[in-house]
């Protein structure tokens, strides 16, 4: 820093001079200013000597005064506000329009400006935080002369708020508060401790009192660890990058992939093994997709794969991190996934109302069905649909369209009355519902085999089993690993299954051949669901239809089942159901099963069974040893 010296032209001081041909930028940030103070040379800059040592006052800056550069004119600005009792931020800023060098730098009072009023608020009685912002006019502005000095070319010096006088309170201030490099080492292995903020900032503040420094806070802590965490994503994909090349020799079917962007920082990385791999091929009929699950410290959406094995059990083919939720990150997600897999496209998607993911499934998926979680369509129903349940009968004449209509015909013509009756205009919620009906209405889906799932739970499930094994403070290369493990605990359940199933024998209801085929070859979870039904088909009654047709018609509980010893190819028994259970679960309904007990001859109930169950292998029968 340098005086003025007698030789300075005033005219060259002002606004027209070096920062005439300069543009402005609007208070790049009030933001931004205050990040800055919170780095660590600025912080250093507070706490300079003259500052600590609290005998010599700053002088007072002036019209005139020189420095090397702009960083020296905020130290010395910032040391002469801590005197004063106020604090301060970096303001507007002037950029040459040729070179866009920063030409003009505005330091002013940290109360400078004002809140403005929320357009959104208006008429409406807001609980608002206190202001802190006075629009005061306090500020000092340099400028970037010819000779490359930094001139003082204003200070205004008149504050329209009240002046701390006491050093504790001064230091409580954003601008002078200064987080020593000990405190900072402290805070980081404290973390790595799993020592959340609050019990972090007692104990440095009880581990430093005897060095006279400002009291530290939670929220200190926690913005020092954001730092920290945004300085080590490199350092933790290339931990991941090596924790997967690892793997790699212990599974040669283990597969990973990352995605960065145009500055080298990870968007996307994908891994299976070669289990889950496998797994896929055997059980990939139906897969659930959800991102809702963010537990890592840097809130990467966490996206698995999933589905569901021959226990009923919830199985992962895969998972993703994602940085954002954008179609272009779901694209990459679904296209390298679908390469994991040698291409083998699933039969169903289920998944939650999301545009940008719809548009990516549609694209790299464009054979494969894809539903919508009915449990978020219900819950939206809940919110959208107030205005509707208020009018008498909306709610009997809405339930009897969505789920007692016959057929899709009867459906839609059902909704062209609802929609005249109620009044329901096209910009609806229910209406824009309609146009893709044919993604969530269950009707649209008879035929389709879901594994009797018709919601993400399956994935919510996964989500709440690795509560157990991170947290929001696990680091991207340790949520790798902690998935590892995780993955291991759902395999030892899958073998627990195994080893039940394998090592006992099923209980017979009835005796019935069918029953016996059934417990020869389900598992214990799918053979008990089977029971089930068999069990509630012995309190039905089937009346047989003559209607002239070559089949068998029978009415059983508003159903019908149809069947006949030789209508396919192969001259081979078939039978189906109205309520088309076995078509989306590949377990045989009640209706159906009491066809077949029925046939009282052995021989052909058992032929007509292997024959259905065949077809229901899209939920595997079998469990094998190893």
């Amino acid at each position: 820093m340098a005086d003025a010296t007698d030789g300075i032209d005033l005219n060259e001081l002002g606004l027209n001079g070096e920062c005439g041909g300069a543009t402005q930028e609007n208070d790049i940030q009030q933001i931004e200013n205050e990040d800055d103070l919170a780095t660590q040379d600025i912080q250093e800059l507070a706490m300079s000597p003259k500052s600590r040592d609290g005998q010599e006052l700053a002088r007072i800056p002036f019209v005139g005064m020189e420095f090397e550069d702009e960083e020296e004119a905020f130290r010395y600005y910032l040391d002469y506000a801590k005197c004063r009792g106020f604090g301060v931020r970096k303001g507007h800023v002037y950029r040459s329009s040729h070179s866009q060098l920063i030409t003009c730098r505005h330091f002013v009072c940290d109360k400078e400006g004002a809140k403005l009023a929320d357009k959104r608020q208006l008429g409406k009685i807001i609980q608002r935080r206190r202001d802190t912002r006075t629009n005061c006019k306090a500020r000092m502005v340099v400028s970037k002369m010819k000779n490359g000095l930094w001139t003082v070319k204003t200070f205004e010096d008149i504050h329209n708020h009240h002046l701390l006088r006491t050093p504790s309170k001064v230091m409580k201030m954003r601008s002078h508060r200064h987080i020593s490099m000990t405190c900072r080492s402290l805070m980081e292995t404290l973390h790595k401790s799993r020592v959340g903020p609050s019990q972090m900032s007692r104990i440095l503040n009880e581990t430093l009192s005897s060095t006279g420094s400002a009291l530290i806070t939670p929220n200190d802590c926690s913005n020092h660890l954001r730092g920290v965490r945004s300085n080590n994503i490199g350092q933790e994909c290339m931990a991941i990058v090596k924790f997967f090349k690892e793997k790699k020799l212990n599974d040669d079917f283990f597969f990973f992939d990352m995605e960065l962007d145009e500055f080298g920082q990870t968007r996307c990385v994908f891994w299976a093994d070669g289990r889950s791999r496998t797994a896929y091929s055997e059980f990939g009929d139906v897969i659930v997709f959800d991102t809702t699950y963010q537990t890592n410290r840097f809130c990467f959406p966490f996206a698995p794969f999933v589905g569901v094995n021959h226990h009923k059990q919830s199985i992962l083919f895969g998972c993703a991190l994602m940085a954002d939720e954008k179609e272009e990150s779901f694209l990459w997600v679904f296209q390298t996934w679908l390469k994991c897999m040698l291409g083998k496209h699933p039969q169903t998607i289920i998944t939650d109302q999301d545009l940008a993911m719809g548009n990516a499934i549609a694209h790299v998926f464009p054979n494969s069905g894809h539903r919508l979680c009915s449990w978020h369509i219900g819950r939206n129903s809940m919110k959208y649909l107030v205005d509707l349940k208020s009018n008498d009968g909306f709610m009997r004449d809405y339930t009897n369209w969505l789920h007692h209509s016959d057929s899709i015909e009867a459906f839609e013509d059902r909704w062209g009355e609802l929609k005249a009756t109620y009044n329901i205009d096209d910009k609806h919620w229910l209406s824009r519902m309609y146009e893709i009906r044919s993604k969530w209405v269950s009707l649209y889906w008879q035929d389709t085999f879901t594994a009797g799932m018709t919601t993400t739970q399956r994935s919510e499930s996964i989500n709440s089993f690795f509560d157990g094994f991170v947290n929001a403070q696990t680091p991207l290369d340790e949520f790798v690993m902690q998935y590892d493990k995780a993955l291991s605990a759902r395999r030892n359940a899958e073998e627990n299954e195994d080893f039940k199933t394998l090592n006992s024998i099923a209980n017979f209801y009835t005796g019935h051949p069918i029953e016996r085929h059934a417990g020869e070859v389900y598992t214990r979870n799918v053979f008990n669901t089977f029971q089930a039904e068999l069990r509630e088909s012995d309190s039905m009654l089937a009346e047989r239809i003559r209607d002239g047709s070559d089949y068998a018609k029978y009415a059983i509980c508003n159903h019908v089942v149809v069947f006949s010893k030789n209508c396919t190819e192969d001259g081979e028994p078939y039978a189906m159901c109205s309520c088309k259970k076995f078509e989306r679960e590949g377990v045989l309904c009640c209706h159906i099963l009491k066809i077949f007990k029925k046939k009282r001859g052995a021989e052909d109930s058992q032929e007509i069974y292997s024959t259905s169950l065949e077809y229901g292998c899209k939920v595997p029968v079998k469990c094998y040893d190893g």
